[in-house]
Order: structure tokens, then sequence, then C-alpha cells
């Protein structure tokens, strides 16, 4: 069947909007090019203009805001960044820490760093701030789950240290030590967002056990969990942040003697 014209025009509209409201949704607004949508389109660049004066009105005309502020290669290409500069803050902190050392670590001129950054410091809150939310130990994280809480402990234990055995966390708590003076707020958040956290879902798992019965009724809930995930994040210090410590305390045998002082010194005698 022969189109006429006005039916090729449609056609060639329709197929203009397909592809670029597909790609609009996939890559957003900015980094979305005409050249992408004729391609998409199987149709040149300059035929687009025939039906639309620019990108902004043919997205305009497809009512889909949500793609507006979508940037994923940015995106990519910040984590890209903020997961270099993480390395070296942990490694070296703040002040030792040069753009210029995480633009060669990319293998890109460091002007381009601060297309995603006004500064260092800038940098730096970025960074940290990211992670902090990005990563908190939520009780899926930990391992709380439906099981014998003796077998729950254990699993706190090992998920939280094979959690924390992430390089990028290890930097992390490496840059949040390493400057806390000139950024207390991070230590603050970090306490409070990540430790904290860790300890509230642990102390809310503990209650209903403590109310039943089964955990000694004269113990601080909120003390035993701060001590237990203080005693991990001890191990974690010693061994893997503080530098020159040989470790000569098996990982596996450290948190199997922690959770026994722990169970032992939680369990009610008489729920045995």
């Amino acid at each position: 069947m022969i189109m006429s014209s006005d039916q090729r025009k449609e056609d060639q509209r329709e197929r203009i909007e397909a592809a670029a409201r597909a790609l609009f949704l996939e890559k957003g607004y900015t980094e979305t090019k005409i050249k992408d949508i004729a391609r998409a389109a199987h149709i040149s660049p300059s035929t687009i203009y025939l039906y639309y004066e620019d990108k902004k009105h043919l997205f305009q005309s497809l009512n889909i805001p949500e793609a507006a502020d979508r940037r994923p290669e940015y995106e990519k290409r910040r984590e890209e960044i903020n997961s270099a500069a993480l390395a070296f803050f942990g490694e070296y902190g703040f002040e030792a820490t040069k753009m210029g050392n995480i633009s060669e670590t990319l293998g890109v001129a460091k002007s381009s760093l601060y297309q995603y950054c006004s500064s260092k410091e800038d940098l730096y809150f970025q960074v940290l701030e990211s992670y902090i939310h990005g990563n908190p130990p939520t009780k899926e994280m930990l391992g709380i789950n439906e099981g014998d809480w003796h077998s729950v402990v254990r699993n706190i234990a090992k998920t939280y240290m094979e959690v924390s055995n992430d390089p990028q966390r290890t930097a992390f708590l490496g840059a949040v030590i390493r400057d806390s003076n000139k950024f207390p707020e991070f230590g603050k958040a970090y306490y409070e967002q990540s430790f904290g956290m860790a300890r509230d879902n642990m102390v809310a798992y503990l209650k209903p056990l403590q109310e039943a019965g089964e955990l000694r009724a004269d113990l601080d809930l909120n003390q035993a969990a701060t001590a237990f995930f203080g005693a991990l994040m001890a191990y974690m210090l010693i061994f893997r942040v503080i530098r020159g410590v040989d470790c000569d305390v098996p990982e596996s045998g450290y948190i199997d003697q922690l959770c026994e002082i722990f169970i032992q010194g939680m369990e009610n005698p008489k729920s045995e």
C-alpha cells in the first residue's frame, strides 16, 4: 500500500516521537542528542527540525517531566570520581590528598573534576555524604532473621565484618577518623547513621527476646549492643585501618569468641 504524503509525514513524526521518548527516558534530557534520536528513528537529523524547532520543543511535546533531570552518564562518572577520591581521602587524609592524585588515577585532566565539584572540600563533603546515606546498616544487611537468636547474633557479627571488608567502607572509616578534628560533623554522622543504626537495629531485635524472658531482665540492651559493635569496630581499626599492624588474631576466631562471650552474658539462665 502506497502512503500519501500526509501519511508519510505522520509516520515519520510517530517514529521520531517513539525514538525520542525511549531515549529521553533512558538517558535523560541533557544526555540525549538530536543525532541519537535521528539514528534511532532511521532518519536524518535535519528531518526532525521539519517537525520540531529544537530538542527542547520535542521533549516538551512528549510530556515526560520525570526524564528532565536524569543524567546516567554524569552520575556514573561522578560515582567513579567519588570512589577514587574516597580511596585517597581514606589513605592519606584530606590535607595530603591532591586533586591531581585523583585525576591521574582516573586518567583525566584535573580540570574535568571541577565539572562535578567546586573544590576539594566540596568533593570531600560530596564523597562522605554520599557514602553515609548510601550504605545504611539495615536489618537485612546485618543478617537479622527469624532464626534461633544465638545464630542470629553470630550472623550479625559475621555479616557486619564481611560488609566492612569492602575497601570503600574501610577507606570511609579511615577518612572519618583521620579528619575528625577538621570535619567533626562526619564523625557525628557516622556514629548516628552507621554504628548507631546497626546498634539500634540489634536492640530492636533483642528487646522482644528480653521481654519474653530469654535474655536477662537486668541488662541494658543499648549498652550491650554498643559493646558488641564496639568490639567489632576495634578489630577493624586495629587490623584494617591502622598501618603497620600484623594481624595475629584470625577474624573467624575473634568473631566466635566475641559471640560466645556476648551470648553467655546475655542469656537468662532460667530460660535454659
